[in-house]
């Protein structure tokens, strides 16, 4: 099964992602930008599900980081987001793989995994 891997500090938001992928993926969960460095060092996931605007280090600055290094510039970013298109650009300039607004469809954020993943 696939791993997945998403960050958001919002629990609403987690719940929400849960319901939509946990009977297709093994998914985990960080908060922080701290957990989720800590998560992918644990074990690398197939595919990070990444909110920009979170407390302390963005998620912009965590796409870069992972993005940056050799062990992990492979995993596909998607970017889930409330802050829609003023921030797109600075997203793909990070490396983001691309790139969804909130609210959003489970249908399609399922497809674009599909798609990044190649399962």
């Amino acid at each position: 099964m696939k791993k997945i891997l998403i960050v958001d500090d919002n629990e609403l938001n987690i719940t929400l992602l849960l319901n939509a992928l946990g009977e297709l993926y093994d998914v985990s969960v960080a908060l922080s930008a701290k957990e989720a460095f800590e998560a992918i060092e644990d074990e690398l996931p197939d595919l990070i599900v990444l909110d920009i605007i979170m407390d302390e280090i963005s998620g912009i600055e965590v796409c870069k980081k992972v993005k940056s290094e050799e062990r992990t510039e492979h995993i596909p970013v998607i970017f889930l987001t409330a802050a829609h298109d003023a921030l797109k650009s600075s997203a793909y300039e990070a490396g983001a793989d691309d790139f969804m607004g909130k609210p959003f469809e489970g249908a399609i954020l399922r497809a674009n995994i599909k798609r990044l993943i190649k399962e």
